[in-house]
C-alpha cells in the first residue's frame, strides 16, 4: 500500500511541475523592439524604390543576356565567316534596320532567336537600295565581329 501511496504522489508531483512549465518559460509583460514604425508614404516608396531596384535588375541581365548573344552570334576571325541576314521579316523592305552581318555557322540560332515575326505584314515597294541594302554592301570581319559595309 506504501507503494502506492508513494507512486501517487510522484504522480501528482510530475503533473505539478509540467503544468508549472509554461508559466516559467512565458513572460508577462510586454516584450519591448526598438523597430521603428514606418509610415505608409515610406512603405509606398520603400516598395516603389524595390520595384525600381528590381526593374533594373532585370534590364541589366536582358542587356546581358543580349551582349553574350552578340559576342556569339557576331564573333568571326575571317570576312569567310560572316553573311547578311534579314533581322525583319520584311528584310530592307524596312530598309538598312531589317538586315545585319552575323556568323554564318549561327544563322540558325540567330533566326530562332528572332521568334516567331514571321506573320508581320510588308511595306509595299522596293527594297531599299541605301547603306546595308545596296549592291555593293557585303558582310566583312573587323575587330573579330562581323560588320556591313558599303
Amino acid at each position: 500500500m506504501m507503494s502506492k501511496i508513494k507512486q501517487g504522489l510522484l504522480l501528482v508531483c510530475a503533473l505539478g511541475i509540467i503544468a508549472s512549465i509554461p508559466m516559467f518559460l512565458s513572460r508577462r509583460g510586454v516584450i519591448e523592439t526598438d523597430m521603428p514604425a514606418l509610415s505608409k508614404e515610406e512603405i509606398v516608396a520603400n516598395k516603389a524604390d524595390y520595384e525600381k531596384q528590381k526593374a533594373q535588375q532585370e534590364a541589366q541581365e536582358r542587356a546581358r543576356r543580349a551582349a553574350k548573344a552578340r559576342a556569339i552570334n557576331y564573333a568571326c576571325q575571317t570576312d569567310s565567316d560572316c553573311i547578311i541576314v534579314d533581322k525583319d521579316p520584311c528584310g530592307c523592305l524596312v530598309g538598312p534596320k531589317g538586315v545585319v552581318a552575323i556568323n554564318a555557322s549561327r544563322s540558325l540560332e540567330f533566326s530562332q532567336s528572332l521568334g516567331n515575326v514571321m506573320a508581320k505584314a510588308c511595306p509595299d515597294g522596293a527594297p531599299s537600295t541605301e547603306r546595308e541594302c545596296s549592291p555593293n554592301a557585303r558582310a566583312v570581319c573587323q575587330n573579330k565581329m562581323c560588320k556591313i559595309v558599303y
